[in-house]
Parts: structure tokens; C-alpha cells; sequence
């Protein structure tokens, strides 16, 4: 505007006259193009042309990008970058590794006895089927693998068709490591797929006394199936510190190919030594070093065991708990050591006199956890009369405080205490324990326990009977004390109760904004691992809070289960999250029978198998698949691919140097061609079956 024209306007008190304003377009959004499809050999996108991603990466994530575009889903069409991607280093990787296993696969197709496979008839391969199926039943219920070679002859007898060849017991073993390289293989392509784990491990000393750590992984798959499966196994030797278990499980990770494990690690379940929750040394803050999630990574002490050091310190409060222990061991002592069976029989004798059923003493390091200590107390109870009688007519002055009144008022107190912690002892162990039911059961005890503190005494008043009443209430009071104090390492995942449908609110105004607050505190606490638009995942927490009400859902499983029979796109964020809470291991029982499973495969005749074939055949032990249901096709084409087939020359046996001559050429010739396999088999693995055998 001219200066004249400034003065003129001033001066009549109007505003200059303004150039009309030009509105500029507003730009043309851009669309999907088919015809990337066609250009970009890694592109995919869903059906409606709303998000594109890489294929490749999506389907190797443990080597991708999991914060890119091309990872999470990109809607942005407008300047695709396809070129950006393909040079990053994280897609080049990926590429990179399927054009290797590519070539391996081409590689072991040329082999001899890989082309041998291809021409097997029907009988020849069913014949190695067969052999396959024998090796998985002797590793599936512990047996040596000098009986696989034991039992060739008779299915031979029986018709059944098993070839000329691999009939020794190193035959049987490479078919066995083989066997379990494919389960683990399966096993590892399960969890890949889960969006979360929880990591269970705990340590014990095999028959050899060698210290074992063994690893568990807990994960949700993607239609809501909680899986509790056996990872491997830790040999630390004499070494047990926290640096050595994190090594060891790090190790572990990366030899079983859970090289994402960092990422996907959001708990922590294990026992109360101090080598694993030590503040500043321990297993756990070693662990949160490592995750993605830091510090928000879950550490649960398990129920279980903190159970026991609930019952555990609550006797100690007691002086007479002592006493009443000692009596019982000595009694247990008495009838299963040195000349335990004549005393054992004339019990039964005297049983059978007085008209009592007769049963059976367990042994008594059986009484450490609180299910075995109260079927013990519990038979003790039942055969106390015949005990006394038996007792009267002994010189053993140790236990004769077992036939005084004390000792069977207090017997009485600790069957029903015993029974409160066997039940909820017992519930804990359970796999699919929520954060929920643990709460629930924790109360359900504390009521009990106050109920017998508040209960009437029904005995005479005698100077025992005052006696056993009060350490019945000193122990009553510690447990109830001890339960509150030791289970508050539970209140890190109180936020995860907003998922039990039976905390929810009845009114349906007060649903709307039920949890809310709550489902924005976890996505803030794991947006390293959950990444979750906030928005949207809180209208779908109400929709599927809506949903829930109006289907009647009674558990978190529930909601998992209304999530996946109707639309999951509706839910995808929320059943995400929902996924992560189920994600939390709350005992570490499956560790618990896992050294059961270990000292079934590992006796004191087999007590020099090595670390790596134990770990195998607790794979296969532990395998959900049973000899009805194995399939032995993929073990057979990865035991043919990897030509992990020589046997340990000079040791083979007859029925092996019997086998057909074109198997023979041809693993002579792929032997020779194999640059990978070592020139002879270790004599330690191949000497460290049964020591008797």
C-alpha cells in the first residue's frame, strides 16, 4: 500500500483496502498404489490399502527394526520411503540372512544323502520313521539309549520294518540330539511370536551335586494360550554368583536364538535367595541393566516359596515348634533307618490289633514343603494310638515326648493350620495363576487363620492344654503377620487388577471411567516395550469393559476370549496390554518340577551324561508332543540336511556295519563332501552314557 493511500485511510478512520486473499489448495491425498506391490518384492499391505510394511522384517523380528515405520505398519502413502528402508541396516541384515539360509538350503539339497532322501520308496522311508519314533520314545520316558539299541532286534522279531542301519546306541543318540535340535527349533519359533515373556529360573544340585540353573519362559501366544516351556539348562559348577547366572542365562538366550530377549523381557519370577534379588549384585538388577523396559521390569517372588518362609518364620516365633519338629523327625527316623522295617511291621502288627488302618510313613526330608509336611503329620495322626502303645514298651527315652498330651494338642493345632497351607500352597502352583486369584487366595487364608484364632478351645483346661493353646495363637498371630509383610512384593502388579472382571464396579456409569487412569500408568510404565497410542487404547479399555459386562466375563481369560471370537481389530491395542498381564509368572513351580523331570533322566547310573545331552533329553522329556502324537518328518529332513549322522568310528556295531551298501556310498561320499562336521565324533559325548552299560 502507497503512502498516499495510508494518509487517506487514516485520515476518513476506515482500513485500507486489502488484496483479496488467495486460499491455496489443499494437497491431494496420495493412495496406495498397486503397482508397488509389483515394484517392491518386501512390500505388503492389508486388504482395505490402509498400511503397508515389510514382510521380511515382520517375519524375522528378531533382527528387524521393531520402532520403524515399515515394522509397526506406515499409513503415510505420500512419500513412501521404500529406498531408505531397503538401505538400513537393520532390513539389510534381514535379507542378508534369508538369501544365507537360502543358500544353505540349496547347499544341503545338493548333498549326496540328501538327494538319496528324495529317492527313498515308501518302505525305506517309513523304515527311518520308525527308527525315528523308537529313539523319541526312550528319550520321552528317560530310558538309555543302550536299550534303543536292545530293542531293535525285537521290533525286528515283530515284523516291524527298521532298516539296515543306525541300530547302535550312537546311532540312536545322533538321532535323539537330532530330535530334540527340531523341538527346540519349534520351541523357539513359538515364543519368537509372542509379544512378551516372563522368565522363570531356580537352582539345585543334581545327583552328582553339580549346580544346575533351570530356565523357564512363560508367554501368551496370540489366541490368549498361557505356555510354561522349558528353555535349558545352566551348569555353574561351583560358582553360583549373580554374574554367572546373568552370563549363563545370557548365553542361553543366544544359543537358542531368543536374541530378541532384551526386548521382550517384562518379569521376573525366582525364589528369595539373596544371589538373585540382592539390591545391588543380584540376578535381578543385572537383569534390568539388560531390558528394554529398565527398571520397570517385574520381579515376583514366588507364592509358593514365600509361603514356605511364611510358615517357616512363623515357627521360629514359637519355642515349642522346635521341639514338636524334632520329635517328628526322630519318630520318622525311628521307623525308616536302621532296622525300620521290623519296627515298621510290628506297628502293622499292632494296628491290626486295635482295628486301625494302617498307613505307610514317607520319608522324612519329605517334610520341607507344606503339602508333604501335612500328609506326614496327617499319617502320624492316624497311627498316633498305635505309635504310643508301640512306644511303651521302648527304651528310647527321644521319644517319649511324642505320647505326652502337648505333643497331641499341638498335633491337632498343626492339622488344621497344615491343611489352610496345603490348599493354598497347592493353588499357587497352578500355571494360569492371575494376579487375581493369588489376591483372593491370600485373603481366603488370612480369614481362616482367623477363625481358628478366634474359635473356642473345646479341650479341658489342663496345664498342656493352656500350653498348646497359646503357641496355637502365637503361631496363628505369625502367620498372619507374615503373610502380610512377605506378599507385598505383589503390589507392583496391583495395577493388572483392573483386568478381573470381578474388581469391576457394578454401576454402569461408574465402568465408563473404571481403570482408565490405571491402563494410561501401564502404557507410560512400558511404552519402551508396549509403543501404544493412548487414545486409542483407552476407547478400546472401554469398549471391551462394555463387552465384558454384557457377556458376563468372570476372568482376565475371559477377556482374551471375547477378544479373539469377535472382532480382535477392535482390540488390538487393549488386548495387547491385557496379553502383558498375563505375561507375569507368579511362581516358579514349573522349576520346581523341572528338577524332578532332570532327576528321572539323570540317576546314579547315568550320572556322567554331559550338560548338552542332559539339556537334550529334558527337551524332548519335557515335550508336550507324546509317542502317539510325534511327527518324525521334520527331525528326519534336519537330520538328513545337516548330515549330523557319523557315527564314532571303531565303536560302531554290527547291525551298523550291516547296512545297505548305497546308504553306505552315500554317506561315505557326503562325509567327505561336509567341510562343517568335525573329522571324528567327541569320545566324551560319545562315552557319556550310563557308566554301568
Amino acid at each position: 500500500m502507497s503512502r498516499k493511500q495510508q494518509t487517506l485511510s487514516s485520515f476518513f478512520g476506515v482500513s485500507p483496502p486489502t488484496k483479496k486473499s488467495q486460499l491455496e489448495p489443499e494437497p491431494k491425498k496420495r493412495l496406495f498404489s498397486e503397482k508397488w506391490l509389483q515394484d517392491v518384492q518386501w512390500l505388503e499391505a492389508n486388504d482395505e490399502r490402509t498400511e503397508m510394511w515389510c514382510k521380511i522384517c515382520r517375519s524375522n523380528p528378531h533382527l528387524a527394526d521393531k520402532t520403524g515405520a515399515f515394522y509397526k505398519g506406515s499409513k503415510n502413502f505420500n512419500h513412501p520411503l521404500f529406498d531408505k528402508h531397503e538401505k538400513s541396516k537393520e532390513h539389510t541384515n534381514v535379507a542378508q540372512a534369508i538369501a544365507n539360509k537360502q543358500a544353505s538350503r540349496e547347499e544341503m539339497s545338493s548333498r549326496p544323502l540328501a538327494r538319496w532322501r528324495d529317492k527313498l520308496n515308501k518302505e525305506q522311508r517309513q523304515a527311518l520313521f520308525n527308527i525315528f519314533l523308537l529313539a523319541f520314545h526312550k528319550a520321552k520316558h528317560a530310558r538309555p539309549m543302550s536299550s534303543y539299541s536292545e530293542d531293535v532286534p525285537l521290533l525286528k522279531r515283530l515284523g516291524v520294518n527298521v532298516g539296515g542301519a543306525y541300530h547302535s546306541r550312537e546311532g540312536g543318540t545322533r538321532i535323539m540330539q537330532s530330535i530334540a535340535h527340531t523341538i527346540s527349533g519349534e520351541l523357539r519359533a513359538k515364543l519368537q511370536t509372542a509379544e512378551f515373556w516372563g522368565l522363570l529360573f531356580d537352582g539345585s544340585e543334581d545327583i552328582t551335586k553339580t549346580e544346575q540353573e533351570i530356565v523357564y519362559i512363560v508367554s501368551v501366544s496370540s489366541n490368549g494360550e498361557f505356555t510354561s516351556d522349558f528353555i535349558g539348562l545352566i551348569e555353574l559348577g561351583a560358582e553360583r554368583t549373580a554374574q554367572a547366572i546373568t552370563d549363563g542365562l545370557v548365553k542361553l538366550f543366544q544359543d537358542t536364538g531368543l536374541d530378541d530377549w532384551t526386548t521382550k523381557l517384562v518379569a521376573v519370577c525366582t525364589d528369595g535367595a539373596a544371589v538373585n534379588v540382592g539390591i545391588y549384585n543380584g540376578v535381578v538388577p543385572k537383569l534390568r541393566q539388560l531390558a528394554a523396559v529398565g527398571d520397570s521390569l517385574v520381579h515376583i517372588l514366588c507364592t509358593a516359596h514365600t509361603l514356605e518362609n511364611c510358615a517357616k518364620s512363623a515357627d521360629r516365633n514359637v519355642p515349642y515348634c522346635e521341639t514338636f519338629n524334632r520329635s517328628v523327625v526322630k519318630l520318622l527316623q525311628f521307623y525308616l533307618q536302621k532296622g525300620g522295617a521290623k519296627k515298621t511291621a510290628a506297628l502293622k502288627k499292632q494296628c491290626e490289633e486295635n482295628g486301625i488302618s494302617f498307613v505307610k510313613l514317607g520319608k522324612f526330608h519329605n517334610i520341607r514343603w507344606s503339602a508333604w509336611r501335612h500328609e506326614t503329620l496327617l499319617k502320624i495322626s492316624r497311627l498316633l494310638p498305635a505309635i504310643i502303645m508301640q512306644l511303651a514298651t521302648s527304651d528310647n527315652s527321644d521319644l517319649q515326648h511324642i505320647c505326652t498330651e502337648r505333643f497331641r494338642c499341638f498335633l491337632s493345632d498343626m492339622l488344621d493350620i497344615g491343611n489352610i497351607l496345603k490348599t493354598t500352597s497347592i493353588r499357587f502352583q497352578k500355571e494360569k495363576l492371575t494376579i487375581g486369584e493369588c489376591k483372593d487366595e491370600l485373603m481366603v487364608a488370612i480369614g481362616q487363620f482367623t477363625l481358628l484364632l478366634d474359635g473356642e478351645s473345646h479341650r479341658a483346661h489342663t496345664v498342656s492344654n493352656a500350653d498348646a493353646d497359646r503357641d496355637k495363637t502365637h503361631l496363628l498371630r505369625g502367620l498372619i503377620e507374615e503373610f502380610e509383610i512377605r506378599y507385598d512384593s505383589l503390589k507392583s502388579c496391583d495395577h493388572f487388577l483392573v483386568f478381573d472382571p470381578s474388581t469391576w464396579p457394578q454401576e454402569i456409569q461408574d465402568l465408563h471411567s473404571f481403570g482408565n487412569t490405571t491402563v494410561c500408568s501401564i502404557l507410560k510404565k512400558y511404552e519402551a516395550t508396549l509403543q501404544l497410542d493412548k487414545d486409542t487404547t483407552v476407547t478400546e479399555w472401554m469398549r471391551l469393559k462394555q463387552a465384558g459386562k454384557r457377556l458376563g466375563a468372570s476372568s482376565v481369560y475371559d477377556l482374551v476370549q471375547i477378544v479373539n471370537t469377535s472382532n480382535p481389530d477392535a482390540y488390538s491395542n487393549i488386548n495387547t496390554v491385557v496379553k502383558l498381564s498375563l505375561t507375569l509368572p507368579l511362581s516358579s513351580a514349573a522349576c520346581e518340577r523341572g528338577f524332578s523331570h532332570l532327576n528321572i533322566i539323570k540317576t546314579k547310573y547315568r550320572s556322567r551324561l554331559s550338560h548338552a545331552r542332559l539339556s537334550a533329553l529334558m527337551h524332548i522329556h519335557l515335550s508336550k508332543q507324546t509317542t502317539e502324537t510325534f511327527d518324525p518328518k521334520p527331525a528326519v529332513d534336519l537330520w538328513m540336511e545337516t548330515a549330523n549322522r557319523r557315527l564314532n568310528q571303531g565303536q560302531r556295531g554290527a547291525s551298523a556295519a550291516s547296512s545297505s551298501s548305497t546308504m553306505q556310498e552315500a554317506e561315505a561320499e557326503d562325509s567327505r563332501g561336509d567341510t562343517e562336521e568335525d573329522s571324528g565324533a567327541s569320545t566324551e559325548e560319545d562315552s557319556e552314557e550310563d557308566c554301568t552299560y
